[in-house]
């Protein structure tokens, strides 16, 4: 790892959900730079030369700051290691042989155990902490929702979560594979709000407990301009989209560029220098084909 005396102040962060009141929306974070993409038509490229550090997160205050050595990372890591340590998060912190300061009092909070459903019978468990509201939900990018119930610890919440998973059909962790390809199929909230009730009636029963009485929530609303419906993506051959904002489900943004529909994991592209204009640029787009990954 190395050191970069280039500007850093157009790395792509990705996107996040901005709270308004009790509306929620997907932003496009470039450095301090925030773009909201709904209604928008605009072309998003990214130099995938060199990544960078993004920095690290004071996860008591939520507050988040630049590496301050501006280092460049490996292409598999969107912080480097000191920045990573100054953050302490752990996110499977009950699989580490030990955990930060930062992690163990971040485990002291009230945390939320959830079931989140992503299309056709497939329900992820999953625990987050229960001051971050639904945003763990929309980065994730579920469809739909159902909280279980809220636990004064982490830990404590984690030991249902690892019941839940072992059950057959309930995952604890989603490809973005997976999702893209729920996304081009048509997507059903009654029944997946009926298949998730289905699922904590049979949770209780294996774990002889009863949860919360929370409703299940879509989230289409928040992800989608109008009305979304499904339709096969044609692959993107660089590290450019352009068109027609239609929709941005967890960090997957969807776009319509002439008779192509176009989906691109922003994730992977997180520390790159990037670059948003507003207007459709051209792309050499291959045929249509049903799979992008």
């Amino acid at each position: 790892m190395s050191s970069s005396s280039d500007s850093t102040s157009n790395l792509l962060h990705g996107v996040t959900y901005k709270q308004t009141g009790e509306t929620y929306s997907p932003v496009i974070r470039i450095g301090e730079q925030e773009f909201t993409p709904q209604g928008q038509s605009f072309t998003l490229t990214v130099d995938t030369a060199t990544r960078y550090c993004l920095g690290w997160h004071d996860l008591e205050h939520g507050v988040s700051h630049p590496c301050p050595d501006t280092n460049q990372t490996d292409p598999k890591y969107d912080t480097c290691p000191a920045c990573q340590k100054r953050t302490g998060f752990n996110p499977a912190f009950y699989h580490a042989a030990s955990i930060s300061p930062q992690q163990e009092k971040l485990n002291q909070e009230p945390h939320i155990l959830y079931l989140a459903h992503f299309g056709d019978t497939y329900v992820k468990v999953g625990i987050s902490r229960a001051r971050r509201g639904i945003k763990r939900l929309l980065e994730q990018g579920a469809r739909s929702a159902l909280v279980l119930d809220t636990f004064p610890t982490a830990l404590i919440a984690r030991q249902y979560e690892a019941q839940i998973a072992a059950l057959s059909h309930i995952h604890e962790t989603t490809s973005v594979s997976t999702k893209v390809k729920f996304l081009q199929q048509p997507y059903d909230p009654t029944a997946g709000h009926n298949l998730l009730l289905q699922c904590r009636n049979e949770i209780e029963q294996h774990l002889s407990r009863t949860f919360s009485t929370t409703s299940p929530q879509s989230f289409d609303s928040v992800y989608f301009s109008g009305e979304y419906t499904a339709g096969v993506f044609t692959a993107l051959p660089t590290n450019m989209i352009s068109g027609t904002y239609l929709g941005c489900v967890g960090d997957v943004l969807i776009m319509q560029h002439g008779d192509h529909r176009l989906a691109l994991s922003l994730k992977q592209l997180h520390g790159y220098p990037a670059s948003i204009i507003n207007s459709i640029r051209p792309l050499n787009l291959p045929p249509q084909q049903a799979s992008l990954f």
